[in-house]
């Protein structure tokens, strides 16, 4: 129970006594004017009566015997009447008991009834949960000012800046999260997970209506990676918020199916369900979806930083392991975004770490692997990175590859 809450209720019971006790402090005031008033309206028939009486002994109407006898009447009447008034208040007044007694019992009753019957304990959580979500809106709002300053001191980090940009869309805050990506693309260059993003903060900011410029931007990022993640989840988020189930099952189960690395697969397959139990209300039959089958063709790696370049890197910068085609394309047949604090580690690249559908790394017999901590937290490796590779590794080997970061790249 809070200070403020009992201060409240005290008053209410204060204004409650004021009420009872009013009455009969009001009442004994002008009993006792009543009296003083009848008091001196005694006195003054008494000294009439004197002087008449004096007047008649100074004219010889009455002798000296009579005089005085009239004389201790009219004492006697008044000492008379002066007590039958003091005993007529005594039996007219209130016992002050009363006003005690029901005050004790205001109070008590207050009290009872609302730790008993009231709603205190309901209050005391509310104000309890209030205060908790008041500590963690400060705590978040402690959080992104500590990112905006980081990406102040480290302007052309664009991992940090990525980092930022996402949780401007948290923070409903969705002209900087697009300006941030707009960033983000003047300095590394148009990438879907740059683009996806971006449309969806311009979603949620035009209240989920799919704009012109939303489309553009969706199929813009479509054409770069057709299985990107932030814009599969936008696309079968309208169609939901549509009514459109069906198209959202198929999207979303996409998305399921690709298994991109960092997808939260719990919500997505939450909201699968949710979809079909929406479709089949409505009557209509649930799509079908085809379920993946993943090789489990791989590369096992053991990661590892030398000794040598202690000191030449920070525990939050990003690091990538990949592993790519001796020949052709330079595109990941798989990949995995970690940071150099979790070095050293061990890990498999298969199908499940693909970029895309097209290229898997169960597909070949042989891969080149890389290693690299990237300086600006973008993909590639670029002057002052530690980079580590492996020239060859064979598919399914049966010993792990020792993939060691002792370069420079200069």
């Amino acid at each position: 129970m809070t200070t403020e809450l009992w201060a409240a209720i005290g008053f209410m019971v204060l204004i409650a006594l004021l009420i009872l006790w009013w009455p009969y402090a009001r009442n004994s005031q002008i009993k006792a004017q009543s009296n003083n008033a009848r008091n001196e309206a005694n006195k003054e028939s008494y000294f009439t009566s004197l002087e008449k009486i004096d007047t008649q002994l100074a004219e010889n109407r009455i002798d000296q015997q009579e005089y005085d006898e009239l004389k201790t009447e009219l004492g006697r009447k008044l000492l008379q009447e002066a007590t039958d008034s003091s005993e007529q208040l005594e039996v007219k007044s209130h016992s002050i008991l009363f006003p005690i007694i029901l005050s004790g019992l205001l109070a008590s009753a207050s009290i009872y009834m609302y730790l008993n019957i009231g709603e205190s304990q309901h209050l005391e959580q509310a104000m309890a949960q209030n205060a908790q979500a008041k500590s963690q809106q400060e705590k978040y709002q402690q959080a992104l000012s500590l990112l905006e300053e980081k990406v102040a001191q480290n302007p052309n980090n664009s991992e940090m800046l990525f980092n930022l940009a996402h949780f401007y869309i948290s923070a409903q805050q969705f002209d900087n999260a697009i300006a941030s990506f707009k960033k983000l693309i003047t300095m590394v260059g148009e990438h879907a997970e740059f683009i996806g993003p971006q449309a969806q903060a311009l979603y949620y900011k035009n209240n989920q209506q799919m704009t012109d410029e939303v489309k553009q931007l969706i199929e813009q990022a479509l054409a770069l990676d057709p299985n990107d993640v932030s814009t599969l989840v936008l696309v079968g988020m309208d169609n939901f918020v549509n009514g459109n189930y069906g198209q959202a099952i198929v999207v979303w189960q996409r998305v399921v199916n690709n298994g991109r690395p960092g997808t939260d697969i719990d919500a997505l397959t939450n909201a699968i369900a949710n979809a079909k139990q929406r479709l089949a209300m409505t009557g209509q039959p649930i799509p079908e979806v085809e379920t993946p089958v993943v090789s489990k063709s791989g590369v096992d790696v053991d990661v590892a930083i030398s000794e040598k370049l202690d000191g030449s890197f920070t525990s939050d910068q990003t690091i990538f392991i990949y592993a790519i085609a001796l020949e052709g394309p330079r595109m990941p047949l798989a990949a995995i975004k970690l940071t150099a604090g979790d070095l050293p580690l061990s890990i498999r690249l298969d199908d499940s770490r693909a970029m895309t559908p097209a290229a898997k790394i169960s597909q070949h017999k042989q891969v080149r692997l890389f290693a690299v901590v990237s300086k600006s937290g973008s993909p590639g490796i670029k002057s002052g990175d530690l980079h580590g590779m492996i020239e060859k590794a064979d598919i399914d080997a049966q010993q792990p590859y020792q993939l060691i970061i002792d370069k420079v790249a200069e």
